[in-house]
């Protein structure tokens, strides 16, 4: 018995619409793939192929010539440094550095006059010396000094009493005071001046009249230990500072140096006076007391220093 195979029924539309989303898709990727084949075809045949190929790549004979310099092969300038100056102690300013004239103070015009040996008041060695700046023209700026004082080898152990002045002006002298050890003589001083700046005349120090008034001499005692009694010789000194300057002044200190009839240092001192500010063309009082421990004195020196406000 033959059985009828039954009717086929057609498509649904989602099945159709699938079957040509599928058709249409390895439509696109046989046709891309065609066209790299030709691509890579026209590549192979071109005839200026080997041009575009040396082009792109340079060859090893080029690369064996290329320059084995590193200043021709690099971009970097090199120039040789400019002149380095070092100078130690000083704190220049960018002018100053910049500046090709720019010159220190000669140390050759600053001069240490010979130590003098004194005993003080409880009979300890005291050694006394001036700093002159014997330049014309110029104002040593904050000049300072390393002392050495030997006694046959044997280097004694002295320390400085007080700074130098901030301005030391051309003829001006300032007292130096060594104390520290026990020493009964010295054979040699040596001294090493540290680098400093100048200024030309008139510098630029307050103008200031600083007057000695009148001094006082006079003994004083002290007592040691609660039982070893001494006495010294000290002279009372009362000034006047003026401010003839256009500014505002403060912070004045003085050096006042008593010289014997041989104009011989025979005391000094070093003191910050308790001054109000000075305006200009006012003045105000002060007074110290400089211990004497040479000859009687016979005159008196001051060396001012001040900040203008």
């Amino acid at each position: 018995m033959k059985a009828d195979r039954p009717g086929s029924k057609p498509l649904a539309w989602p099945a159709k619409a699938a079957l040509v989303l599928v058709i249409l898709a390895a439509a696109g990727f046989a046709a891309a793939k065609y066209t790299g084949l030709l691509s890579a075809l026209n590549l192979s045949t071109s005839p200026d192929l080997p041009a575009r190929a040396a082009d792109a790549q340079p060859s090893a004979a080029a690369q064996a010539q290329a320059p084995k310099d590193p200043a021709q092969a690099s971009r970097i300038i090199r120039v040789n440094p400019a002149e380095t100056r070092v100078i130690d102690n000083v704190r220049l300013s960018t002018a100053e550095l910049l500046d090709p004239a720019f010159a220190l103070f000669d140390p050759k015009n600053l001069k240490l006059s010979a130590p003098r040996r004194l005993l003080d008041e409880i009979e300890r060695p005291v050694l006394y010396a001036e700093l002159v700046n014997n330049s014309d023209s110029y104002v040593a700026l904050s000049p300072r000094a390393e002392i050495s004082v030997f006694d046959g080898s044997r280097k004694l152990n002295l320390r400085q009493n007080w700074s130098l002045p901030t301005h030391l002006y051309p003829g001006e002298r300032v007292p130096v005071a060594l104390t520290g050890g026990d020493f009964d003589r010295f054979t040699e001083v040596k001294t090493d001046w540290l680098p400093a700046k100048r200024a030309a005349l008139p510098g630029p120090r307050p103008k200031l009249a600083v007057t000695v008034e009148n001094t006082e001499a006079a003994i004083g005692t002290g007592t040691l230990n609660f039982t070893y009694r001494y006495r010294y010789k000290y002279v009372t000194v009362h000034g006047r500072v003026r401010n003839d300057d256009k500014a505002e002044v403060g912070e004045v200190r003085v050096w006042v140096s008593l010289y014997d009839a041989q104009d011989k240092l025979s005391g000094a001192s070093f003191q910050e006076l308790r001054l109000p500010k000075l305006q200009p063309g006012e003045s105000a009082p002060f007074e110290l007391n400089v211990k004497q421990y040479g000859g009687n004195f016979a005159k008196v020196g001051v060396v001012y220093d001040a900040k203008p406000l």
